[in-house]
């Protein structure tokens, strides 16, 4: 396996980085300004009600690092906080994990690894995984999870790579990404094996559609994508209601795909309702296709781009 370095804008973290750069990276680095899909204000920063001095402290660096305004607490309710700043979102940082809660909704997102260890039991176990026989992953392989969301299948996929192994998501959206970022850095399973697994995501903070194109061809062994569709559907990670409400939307564009076949050493996957296909543009390029019948998702294998010897040299923007 190649690890080839990320594009400049990401570096620290991403393919080649160290865990630990890619966290100082996200704290230092200012974070794209959190965007609303809904088209208003998009996010303040508070704490719990009762915030010790570092507690405060924390609460107003992530909201440096997300430009996103700080509001302390002082015993408001969440509804007057909301009022206060006008904001559509809040990220509430407490004791114990990080809140996202939308204003209009009353969704709350904070990370936990549930579907991941349920998961991963059950491959321990030897049950097949669907997303795993897919991707045929291998200690010592690379995937690119272009829709990082909750991070289940990446941790899974870090799993299966093992410590050789590299595994690197993409989340759009910044205040979503940072939350899963401190989960994966700092959530404890009782197995370590787990909980390493969890350590050895890297998660940046980008647009599969910015990043693919700045990656060398062939970086990266398998490049991975769970798309928004039209309806949400039970077993896919975009069915779940707090990611509904705090991912990115946009569906899945032709062009990011072309760009992916060229990335990826080995191939694409994308996962989809079984009864909403790939846009026909994407779908000529499926060589097969995994699920079982009564399942609703469907893991469609794309075939790659032909890479010559020298597309494997470093990123086309230095």
């Amino acid at each position: 396996m190649r690890k080839e370095a990320p594009p400049p804008q990401f570096r620290g973290a991403g393919f080649g980085a160290r865990p630990e750069d890619a966290a100082s990276s996200a704290r230092t680095n200012s974070s794209p300004a959190p965007r609303n899909w809904a088209g208003g204000a998009a996010l303040a920063v508070t704490t719990s009600v009762r915030p010790d001095p570092a507690l405060e402290a924390q609460a107003r660096a992530i909201a440096a690092e997300l430009s996103a305004p700080f509001l302390p607490r002082t015993g408001l309710s969440v509804a007057d906080v909301f009022t206060a700043s006008d904001a559509a979102r809040l990220l509430i940082a407490g004791a114990d994990h990080l809140r996202l809660r939308d204003r209009a909704t009353g969704a709350e997102y904070f990370f936990h690894p549930n579907l991941f260890q349920v998961r991963a039991a059950n491959v321990l176990r030897g049950a097949p995984d669907h997303f795993l026989e897919a991707t045929e992953l291998t200690p010592g392989d690379s995937l690119l999870d272009c829709t990082l969301g909750f991070a289940s299948e990446a941790s899974l996929a870090a799993l299966a790579v093992g410590e050789t192994g590299q595994v690197t998501g993409l989340e759009s959206v910044p205040e979503l990404a940072l939350v899963t970022r401190l989960g994966v850095q700092q959530f404890e399973l009782h197995s370590g094996a787990l909980t390493q697994a969890l350590r050895r995501v890297q998660v940046v903070t980008a647009d599969s559609a910015e990043y693919l194109p700045l990656c060398a061809s062939g970086s990266v062994d398998v490049v991975y994508f769970d798309p928004f569709f039209e309806h949400r559907l039970s077993g896919s990670e975009v069915s779940v209601s707090p990611l509904f409400v705090f991912g990115n939307p946009a569906p899945l564009q032709a062009e990011t795909v072309a760009e992916a076949r060229r990335v990826a050493r080995r191939r694409v996957v994308i996962k989809h309702p079984r009864d909403e296909p790939l846009p026909e543009r994407v779908q000529i390029w499926v060589t097969a296709t995994l699920s079982s019948r009564k399942r609703r998702v469907v893991y469609s294998v794309l075939d790659t781009t032909p890479k010559t010897h020298a597309s494997f040299g470093p990123s086309r923007v230095q």
